[in-house]
């Protein structure tokens, strides 16, 4: 019998999981509210007039930006540890030889695979509906939409590993805490992923003509460089997958 490596034991852990997490009532609610999505941004595209600000004020920041990214996200970051809590399995799984950094790794793969898959491919579709004006929108955003991915990711899934319905508080986390701190004036917005995915997606909307307005104007948004926001969600991003392994190696399941 030839030995399986932890090499191999990652890679099937990682197969299984996002094999479960694609046949799962999660890939339904996202797929539901992607045609959601979609509808409106065909509505849009038959307005008179459209220009790249009205898409991205109107389309891009309150329905991608402030909800399905998020959402996409936390859909499979949660899924993968909190399934197997709610059934009972995750005790199994960590009785196996494989470490609990490596299982971690492993649903995290999975988790990040399948969100970005929905969230870019979520973005691209929502552009080609909304025109040529959507499309030449959203074909900047690709490595910014990335970076968010991969922040709401281990955010995400680090609350998976920290609390027991971690759905329920990754969804209020989504729902009102990014909204709240994202609109609060001052220095405080700035703990919200959305306010650097928003720095970005004005950056590269920057050679389009689109200037920030309204609450977005400078004066009341104070906005950091691009590749200061670019790097703060990197450091994010590793910090939390980090935090995450800690925190799910430290735990005590039952």
């Amino acid at each position: 019998m030839i030995a399986m490596t932890p090499l191999d034991g990652i890679l099937h852990l990682t197969f299984l999981s996002a094999r479960r997490m694609i046949w799962s009532r999660q890939t339904v609610i996202n797929l539901l509210l992607l045609i959601l999505a979609t509808l409106a941004c065909i509505a849009w595209s038959l307005r008179s007039d459209p220009t790249p600000e009205r898409f991205i004020s109107q389309i891009l920041l309150p329905i991608y930006v402030a909800f399905l990214l998020p959402i996409f996200c936390l859909c499979y970051a949660t899924a993968g540890i909190a399934g197997d809590r709610e059934e009972g399995t995750l005790v199994y799984l960590l009785a196996t030889p494989l470490g609990r950094p490596w299982i971690y790794l492993a649903k995290y793969a999975a988790a990040l695979a399948l969100s970005s898959v929905w969230t870019l491919g979520g973005l691209r579709l929502m552009g080609h509906a909304a025109g040529p004006i959507g499309n030449q929108v959203v074909a900047a955003l690709g490595w910014p939409m990335l970076l968010a991915t991969w922040t709401y990711v281990g955010l995400f899934q680090w609350f998976a590993a920290l609390f027991q319905r971690a759905t329920i508080v990754a969804l209020g986390y989504a729902l009102f805490l990014e909204v709240l701190v994202g609109s609060m004036p001052g220095i405080v917005k700035r703990l919200a992923v959305s306010f650097y995915a928003q720095i970005l997606i004005f950056d590269a909307a920057g050679d389009l003509g689109v200037e920030p307005w309204g609450p977005h104007n400078p004066a009341i948004f104070l906005p950091i460089g691009a590749s200061t926001a670019t790097a703060v969600l990197l450091i994010a991003a590793t910090s939390l997958f980090l935090l995450g392994v800690w925190t799910f190696s430290q735990r005590e399941y039952v």
